[in-house]
């Protein structure tokens, strides 16, 4: 077995056995840009021209350009664990790779493009273990697999977007009467009524944009400042509250500007400025879970509940050497 330190900055072919590997390096690099570069799959564009399309155009997504950019960080955090790596090649990371192209041909076939996608994240798992092996495939498992959060996934707009405009508004309307202010629901339930303002809570105010763009940021958060898996876990499912929560401080935001200045006021100029709201409330928040989770908990109690020690009574002789004070 060898490491990366010892292999890339000393290697050079030498004989004919090293550059059958550098040609077959080059190989793999050269149809991996032609299967996901060139390519063509829906409407005329390569796999990688589609998600940079699908990036532009959905607003949702915005963000998926920075996911990338932020693999590439955590493989830099982690590069001196990567560099100690033991490379041992398997045999099983061949039977991924097959599975790779597998899932890539019925994408193509398909007219699939996030099928393509996923099949490209599925290649990277076969080329760590068969090139690196189980060593490396743990060091690399969640930079590789943080990829999948660049995958769009639009269709949960429809079963997600709408119960979470249904539940901002419902619970908006619960704080405004809670504060003192009547208002109500109207419509399909995500209208807010009341005697100075109206206005529906639409789909790019479901939060939905905002829990995707969590999601991202909770995973890495989570995997950069959590040492254990469960911790991780924690802060990665809690985008979607954190979604609505900062979503929600929005949308009430709003009702309490067009009840104090006016519905013009709120709805043309404040709602624009208002989405700077809902990314420091969600990200506080997601701090703070954080910071309670690596808490020294047990450290403290155990401080705390730590009798204090005894103090010593001096002996005959300290007391003799004790100048008696002065008596005025």
């Amino acid at each position: 077995m060898s490491s990366l330190t010892s292999i890339l900055p000393s290697w050079r072919p030498r004989s004919g056995a090293d550059w059958a590997r550098l040609a077959l390096g080059c190989a793999i690099v050269g149809l991996v840009y032609y299967a996901y570069w060139v390519v063509k799959v829906g409407k005329d564009l390569s796999t990688y021209r589609w998600l940079i399309v699908h990036w532009q155009v959905t607003s949702n997504y915005s963000h998926g350009p920075l996911i990338p950019l932020m693999a590439g960080a955590l493989l830099w955090w982690k590069r001196r664990e990567l560099w100690a790596v033991r490379l041992s090649p398997v045999n099983a990371g061949v039977g991924v790779l097959v599975a790779a192209m597998f899932l890539y041909y019925i994408g193509i076939k398909a007219v699939e493009p996030r099928t393509s996608v996923s099949s490209f994240v599925l290649l990277l798992y076969g080329l760590t273990l068969a090139l690196g092996g189980r060593e490396l495939f743990k060091v690399l498992f969640f930079p590789i697999t943080f990829l999948l959060l660049m995958i769009p996934l639009n269709f949960l707009d429809e079963f997600v977007g709408f119960p979470l405009r249904q539940f901002v508004a419902g619970t908006t309307v619960s704080l405004l009467n809670w504060f003192g202010i009547e208002a109500y629901r109207m419509g399909n339930g995500t209208g807010i009524y009341s005697s100075v303002f109206r206005f529906d809570v639409a789909d790019p105010c479901s939060g939905i944009r905002s829990l995707m763009a969590l999601t991202t940021v909770t995973a890495f958060y989570g995997y950069i400042t959590q040492h254990q898996q469960w911790k991780r876990w924690v802060l990665f499912l809690s985008a979607m509250p954190l979604a609505v929560l900062g979503n929600l401080a929005r949308v009430l935001s709003i009702a309490l500007v067009a009840e104090v200045y006016g519905q013009d006021l709120a709805t043309k100029i404040y709602h624009d400025w208002s989405g700077f709201i809902l990314f420091p409330v969600a990200l506080t928040a997601m701090v703070i879970i954080g910071l309670l989770m690596n808490f020294p908990y047990r450290r403290v109690l155990q401080n705390w509940l730590k009798p204090l020690p005894v103090a010593e009574r001096p002996s005959s002789e300290q007391m003799s050497t004790v100048t008696p004070r002065e008596t005025l």
